[in-house]
């Protein structure tokens, strides 16, 4: 169950770049991605996502392995950092290997974007995304009404994608997700996930939807979201956009009738973890397990994770 409640949002965004045509992201995205990965591998390369193909389903795996990577932004776009602590990969806290990704909140309203950006990635602007993390919000304390964001799911930058702009439908769009001490939320052990968008039916600062959904501080939570842009012609939207999030295994958000864009050039650009708070700014997240795959939704995309 979702409740309306306005928030304040300061946040914004760069504008986006220039993307090549509908067709061409089909013919080029998946040799593309297979390429890459083929290179790094044929070559001993780290610091490249790996990637399989799906050649069943027509979607692809990326596996985001913090391990391979010096430093975060080897694999973000990380920007929009605004205070004195910068994203680094940490030793003291891994679900699996022997790094994860941390955000700490030292007093500063935001910490960054850390952005997987699918043109530089996988050569283009995405139609459907699934894409899912483990998150560990260590040492947090809100104050009633509060709120964390935590990650974008997903984020198409522009004007229309942040900071109280209006989306236009060709103007960027965005969702942040988080963690808020509303709802009678069981804190401190645990705060209700919310829903934050820019799409085209809302107009101003964005939609912020409270859920019942708990996300536990202190330990290891799974994290997934299923992300698939409206169809539209001639410069019309239709509300058959897809927003789904699930919190430990359980649907904690749905809408199968959003509106997001109205051009090949405003489809989905990116996804990844940032840091923003609106009250009490204190304590870490870390982030691990970041997996996405294209054109899938949530069950072919567990499973070809899976295999």
């Amino acid at each position: 169950m979702t409740s309306d409640q306005s928030e304040f949002d300061g946040d914004r965004s760069a504008d986006s770049d220039e993307r090549r045509s509908a067709t061409e992201a089909t013919l080029g995205r998946r040799s593309y991605l297979t390429a890459a990965g083929s290179a790094a591998a044929a070559l001993g390369l780290s610091g490249v996502a790996s990637a399989a193909t799906d050649g069943a389903s027509g979607g692809d795996t990326i596996t985001v392995d913090y391990d391979e990577y010096r430093d975060p932004s080897a694999v973000y776009d990380v920007n929009d950092v605004r205070g004195s602590y910068t994203p680094q990969f940490v030793s003291d806290r891994a679900t699996t290997g022997d790094s994860s990704l941390c955000l700490q909140f030292t007093g500063d309203q935001k910490i960054a974007n850390c952005e997987y950006r699918f043109p530089e990635h996988v050569g283009d602007y995405q139609d459907e995304v699934y894409t899912r993390f483990k998150l560990y919000p260590e040492n947090f304390d809100l104050n009633q009404d509060d709120t964390i964001r935590i990650f974008w799911a997903p984020l198409t930058n522009g004007p229309g994608s942040s900071g109280g702009g209006a989306t236009d439908g060709t103007n960027g769009w965005s969702n942040a997700i988080g963690f808020a001490n509303r709802n009678d939320s069981p804190a401190p052990e645990g705060y209700k996930f919310f829903s934050y968008c820019y799409h085209l039916d809302n107009s101003g600062s964005g939609d912020f939807q409270m859920t019942d959904a708990v996300i536990q501080m202190d330990e290891w939570n799974e994290i997934e979201a299923h992300v698939k842009v409206n169809s539209y012609e001639n410069g019309t939207a239709n509300p058959d956009g897809i927003m789904r999030y699930w919190i430990n295994g359980e649907l904690a958000f749905e809408n199968t009738e959003m509106r997001f864009t109205t051009s090949d050039d405003n489809r989905i650009e990116g996804v990844g973890p940032m840091g923003y708070v609106v009250g009490n700014g204190t304590g870490s997240l870390y982030y691990d397990e970041h997996d996405i795959c294209l054109n899938m939704g949530r069950e072919e995309a567990r499973a070809a994770l899976e295999n």
